[in-house]
């Protein structure tokens, strides 16, 4: 499903991904764990184009977005490639960025109605589908304003998923919420990857890397230091830095 090799990333002097490979497979379920500042969110970011490497290649269901030419230099596709092959993704993010001015099932239409050019009457019944989904059956009239930051986080998390994507991304989905509101927000998550979708997540939510993941990624110093099965990183981790990482998530 996602295929990025080598990746290099800079923001001026400050290189921040230094070569990093990162594989993904149909319906699996990838955390990325790490300090911050390890890279994990702008790999998440150039996955998905927000952010544009400086060399390496990047495919999304086989699809070459990306590629190195003979200067080593990353060459992307045009445009409306990008946009097209983008649309198999779908992110949330740490803030929710609903519009304000918007009702919640608003929020979940708008993108399919814009982008996908749907009729209002056609994505309806999914959006109210993908509602009942994320426990939320009861707020489509209401505003931004009127829900909690677990029950916004959520009502992203569906209007990502109302543009149908193959594979959902999590840029650190519960590091704005407070404590008590971020189970409701990785219960969610969970009942996603029981419907085998295909997820990548970073997260520091460890609990959740152990329950659900596939695969975990541990980043630190732009590189990928270890991966594995949570119970080989997070359990038996072989390398010193992830050990040290995983000390401070014990009581």
């Amino acid at each position: 499903m996602i295929n990025a090799q080598q990746i290099y990333k800079s923001f001026g002097n400050l290189s921040v991904l230094k070569g990093v490979n990162l594989t993904v497979e149909k319906s699996e379920v990838v955390v990325i764990i790490g300090s911050s500042g390890s890279g994990k969110s702008t790999l998440l970011r150039c996955i998905n184009h927000l952010e544009k490497i400086d060399s390496g290649s990047i495919a999304i269901e086989n699809e070459l977005m990306v590629k190195n030419n003979e200067a080593n230099q990353a060459i992307y596709q045009p445009e409306q490639e990008i946009k097209r092959i983008c649309s198999k993704m779908g992110m949330v993010f740490q803030h929710f960025n609903l519009f304000p001015h918007m009702t919640v099932l608003q929020n979940i239409i708008e993108a399919p109605m814009t982008v996908k050019k749907m009729k209002r009457e056609e994505i309806l019944p999914l959006a109210r589908e993908l509602l009942q989904k994320v426990g939320l059956s009861n707020k489509e009239d209401s505003y931004p304003s009127q829900l909690s930051g677990g029950q916004k986080q959520r009502v992203a998390i569906a209007r990502a998923l109302a543009m149908q994507p193959d594979i959902m991304l999590f840029d650190e989905p519960t590091s704005a919420l407070d404590p008590e509101l971020t189970g409701e927000v990785l219960k969610t998550m969970q009942n996603l990857a029981e419907d085998k979708i295909t997820m990548v997540v970073v997260t520091h939510e460890m609990g959740f890397a152990r329950a659900v993941a596939d695969k975990v990624v541990f980043m630190d110093g732009g590189v990928v230091i270890e991966q594995g099965k949570p119970e080989e990183v997070l359990v038996n981790p072989k390398h010193p830095r992830t050990c040290a990482f995983l000390s401070r998530f014990i009581d």
